[in-house]
């Protein structure tokens, strides 16, 4: 009897200690890691001591397929299990996730888990439709509207960021004690180009920044296993980790991705781990694709999975094969990057099937992965595309849905897309019936170019960006990207003419194109055509009455020529459209200020620096308020803010002179235009404003005249 109760308390113990299945579901999405630069996976270089521990605890795939080779795409294809036909997001910034397709969030808050999502990187921005599912959705990536035009811009922070709010989320949502099981989703972006991993890994592999990268996220992934062992959650916790996408560094002459679908692109790593379920060390070799990932995990989780409503393109449950101990039957692939046709080339769409896979191109491809898994032998002759194949991937297309609407794309969108190296939104026009579209391993050679030009322009060296972009507008004068482009480095050159001139060109391509139509609408605006350009504003606002930044630019417009009320309504559009828009305060409590309303116009700028902290202008616009309001002393602090984070910040310098002067500290004063008539120098923009300063510094000095002009620094 005591031998039966001993057993009885044995099996019991068996039980608590590997439940039939998780509770917990930790997914880690690693942006632009390629399989085979991980040590698991065959790289014995390389330094992810924490991923291949993981993949020895659980199930590697050997042959795991990204859906798309884009960010925002791909993990709208990780969280749904839909391929991008059908949930809509093709490329990234170009739409949002549909509201009627379901979610891991979604399903799993609905089985009641606590739900947070922890991300690194602007593309996954909760505007693009992620967030919703999710209690908490953590995007906070500080926004600097006074650098959109630069390469400054903050789109991503670090993978040691996202995992401290990841973890300290986790501390308050992962007692076991609640009774509430948890699901937690972390990005880390840093594999990403450009290239910059912290110390030590960047001295450790400074002969391969990006392996640097993988290293540093590695470690970043090992805090998120460490907790879960602290808090002893790992034996109920399924823990998911894969990468979106690839990398090309080089191969077929692609660097980066988005534009080829071979391997280095498309073949990523995916680790299942769930102790006691899941068999420890198991390699699945049966092809894969990203789409089986949210089927399969809520399999695991024993919550039912959605019923697909599209077709056999979409993700399946692997969850009986895997805890069976088998390989996943063969199925029917697919994969595509409609990011080429941003460019005016051909779509790439592919489908794989076992050991094979075949690339619809202009010029098509057919590889036999076993022996050719550098793709260099294309088995089809002469490119003749294979009619069956293109049957089996229209199949797999049918009931594509067009994206719903992200909202008006705003200055911000595009400039920190642009400084991730992406350009991002839709196709401006279908292709005219019977054009034939560049096939785009043919023009990868210009878009590594491109990408040069482009990051030239990004450090501020606009004359070798001008000089590339121009050879390729000769090469592809069809190409709106490389038009564009060029003409925004002519802008940032101060050539407003030639600006002009290519938007201009750019506008009678595409007078759909609420873009182009907006660009130049600004270059015309800073080009000092008023009329012109409000008239160009008002026809963008026409074309897309829902960007932000177009109501901006037509306020400021506005606001110039006295119209105040009329500027300010712009204004609270823009605020309306974006709700986090720093630039539209700020220029909300510049009117109000005008027009003597200083209660509102203090709250518009507050809420300006509590959107961005950093915003000099804003600083700079709540002290002249200060001083306005009487309150000289407060003011000072704020210009002396203004001028920490931005030294050039001139107007704030002699703000400061002035605030001085209110106080009746005539020395301070002095010294303070004195100092702005310096740093100004020459700058044609504060000619006006040094004629004040020396006019003020003759007053209080008690001179007849003012000080020379300094010579230009």
């Amino acid at each position: 009897m005591l031998f039966s109760l001993f057993c009885l308390s044995c099996a019991r113990q068996r039980r608590a200690q590997s439940p039939a299945h998780p509770q917990n579901l930790l997914l880690v999405t690693i942006d632009t890691v390629r399989a085979d630069h991980l040590g698991v996976y065959g790289d014995a270089a390389a330094e992810t001591p924490q991923l291949d521990r993981l993949a020895k605890e659980g199930v590697r795939f050997e042959n795991a397929m990204s859906a798309v080779p884009l960010t925002l795409p791909s993990h709208a294809t990780i969280l749904s299990g839909l391929a991008p036909p059908h949930h809509g997001l093709r490329n990234n910034a170009a739409g949002r996730f549909p509201t009627d397709r379901e979610t891991l969030a979604t399903r799993l808050s609905t089985a009641g888990r606590a739900t947070g999502a922890f991300v690194g990187s602007f593309v996954l921005d909760h505007r693009f439709g992620l967030a919703r599912g999710f209690d908490v959705y953590d995007d906070e990536i500080e926004r600097d509207p006074a650098a959109t035009d630069s390469g400054n811009l903050e789109a991503e922070r670090p993978a040691s960021a996202v995992v401290d709010r990841a973890v300290a989320w986790l501390e308050k949502n992962a007692d076991p004690r609640s009774g509430r099981p948890f699901f937690a989703w972390v990005h880390l972006y840093d594999a990403h180009a450009p290239y910059t991993p912290p110390e030590p890994y960047r001295s450790r592999h400074a002969e391969n920044l990006y392996d640097g990268e993988i290293a540093f996220v590695d470690a970043q992934v090992g805090r998120l296993l460490e907790f879960l062992e602290r808090r002893k959650l790992s034996e109920s916790t399924l823990v998911a980790v894969a990468a979106d996408h690839g990398e090309g560094l080089g191969d077929h002459g692609e660097s980066t991705h988005g534009v080829l679908l071979y391997e280095p692109t498309l073949r990523v790593p995916l680790i299942l781990r769930a102790p006691g379920l899941l068999p420890a060390g198991k390699v699945t070799r049966a092809p894969v694709s990203l789409t089986d990932v949210a089927p399969t995990v809520l399999g695991l989780l024993k919550i039912p999975s959605p019923a697909s409503p599209a077709s056999g393109a979409d993700g399946r449950d692997l969850s009986a094969a895997l805890t069976g101990g088998t390989e996943p039957p063969e199925a029917d692939l697919y994969a595509e990057t409609e990011y080429p046709r941003i460019f005016g080339w051909s779509g790439l769409y592919a489908l794989r099937h076992g050991k094979l896979k075949y690339i619809a191109a202009p010029g098509a491809e057919l590889y036999d992965l076993s022996r050719d898994p550098g793709e260099a032998s294309n088995l089809l002759e002469h490119r003749a595309r294979r009619p069956d194949l293109d049957v089996r991937l229209a199949r797999l297309q049918e009931n594509a849905r067009v994206p719903e609407a992200a909202g008006g794309r705003s200055d911000e969108t595009v400039a920190k897309l642009a400084s991730l190296g992406y350009i991002g939104g839709a196709p401006s026009a279908q292709t005219p019936e019977g054009k034939v579209l560049k096939d785009p391993k043919d023009m990868v050679r210009l878009f590594h170019e491109f990408e040069l030009a482009h990051w030239a322009l990004l450090e501020g060296r606009a004359d070798n960006a001008a000089k590339t972009l121009e050879s390729l507008v000769a090469a592809d004068p069809d190409n709106p990207v490389f038009r564009s482009q060029l003409a925004k480095t002519y802008r940032k050159k101060g050539d407003f003419s030639r600006a002009i001139a290519a938007y201009r060109k750019a506008v009678a391509a595409a007078p759909e194109d609420p873009e182009a139509r907006y660009n130049l609408a600004v270059t015309l605006q800073e080009a000092g055509h008023g009329a012109e350009a409000f008239e160009a504003l008002t026809e963008a606002i026409r074309e897309d009455p829902s960007r932000p930044e177009a109501h901006n630019a037509l306020g400021i417009a506005l606001a110039q020529t006295g119209r105040l009320s009329e500027a300010l309504a712009e204004f609270d559009k823009a605020a309306a459209f974006d709700p986090r828009d720093a630039r539209a305060q700020n220029n909300r409590g510049n009117v109000l200020r005008q027009m003597q309303r200083p209660d509102e116009a203090e709250q518009a700028y507050r809420r300006a620096i509590e959107l961005a902290p950093r915003y000099a202008d804003a600083w700079n616009g709540l002290g002249t308020l200060q001083v306005m309001r009487g309150r000289p002393s407060e003011a000072l602090a704020s210009f002396q803010r203004a001028l920490e984070l931005d030294p050039h910040d001139h107007e704030a310098r002699l703000n400061m002179g002035i605030a001085f002067e209110t106080m009746g500290n005539r020395p301070a004063a002095l010294a303070a235009y004195q100092d702005f008539i310096r740093e100004a120098g020459q700058d044609p923009g504060f000619a006006t404003q040094r004629v004040v300063a020396r006019q003020l510094i003759a007053r209080l000095s008690g001179a007849h005249q003012a000080p020379a002009e300094p010579e230009g620094r």
